[in-house]
């Protein structure tokens, strides 16, 4: 099993005699680097950064055909400084499983396990730079096994309802099929679909589960669809961790 790597990097400070007094701002530099070659770094509080460790650390106990790796860095600012806000666009991040309903056998259900890694390629909603939608049904269920591999192209991110686990945040992706495998998603493949996500805070802090919803269509770059509250196509995500973070 692979495991998830967190590195933590050594921060040298040169210090002048004219230099300002600094303190710990309670942020952290990190750098999500992935094996599918795309990365992106970020500024993120504690809680983000533990929930980015739990979202890597579930795509490897639940592989999905993605792996990431985690550097960190605490961010350090002259006392009296104000940390500038987030400098690049929303980002999720998530690993884990979830069950859906067996066809034709409404009462069975199968385990399809997870892996996503999209950043917006600016602080707007659009167009994303790089990432992996994937998902893979292991062996022995009522479905065949099979996998899918997908390229998001879209990313909003929606932040209204406040910060997870008092509120939720929720992501909205349009996403290219690149590769199938399997018979589940044996014609998917050069098509397009839409998913949403539900971040309701990490694992042992929530309210409610993680979410995931999945469909055909998606109103990405605009909020709304898929509905990851959906009764009808959308699935709580049992085991692992979705993390949404919004462009500030």
């Amino acid at each position: 099993m692979r495991r998830v790597t967190l590195t933590l990097a050594a921060v040298m400070v040169l210090t002048f005699a004219t230099a300002l007094p600094v303190a710990s701002s309670g942020l952290t530099d990190v750098t999500v680097s992935c094996d599918d070659g795309s990365s992106f770094t970020a500024t993120v509080d504690a809680d983000t950064l533990e929930g980015l460790g739990q979202a890597l650390e579930a795509m490897a106990l639940f592989p999905a055909g993605l792996n990431c790796s985690l550097a960190a860095v605490p961010l350090i600012l002259p006392l009296g400084g104000v940390a500038s806000a987030w400098p690049g666009g929303g980002f999720i991040v998530g690993g884990g499983r979830f069950q859906a309903g067996c066809p034709g056998m409404p009462l069975l259900s199968f385990w399809v396990n997870f892996a996503v890694s999209a950043h917006t390629d600016s602080v707007a909603a659009g167009d994303t730079r790089g990432g992996t939608l994937n998902f893979t049904i292991p062996a022995g269920q009522c479905v065949g096994p099979s996998h899918l591999t997908s390229k998001p192209t879209c990313l909003t991110i929606d932040a209204e309802t406040g910060t997870p686990p008092e509120g939720f945040y929720r992501a909205y992706l349009w996403s290219h099929v690149t590769q199938t495998s399997g018979s589940f998603w044996a014609n998917a493949e050069g098509s397009d679909f839409g998913s949403g996500w539900k971040d309701t805070g990490n694992p042992g802090h929530q309210l409610s589960p993680d979410r995931e919803a999945d469909d055909s269509t998606s109103t990405c770059p605009a909020n709304g669809y898929p509905d990851p509250d959906s009764p009808f196509n959308s699935h709580p995500i049992l085991n692992g961790n979705v993390t949404i973070h919004p462009a500030q």
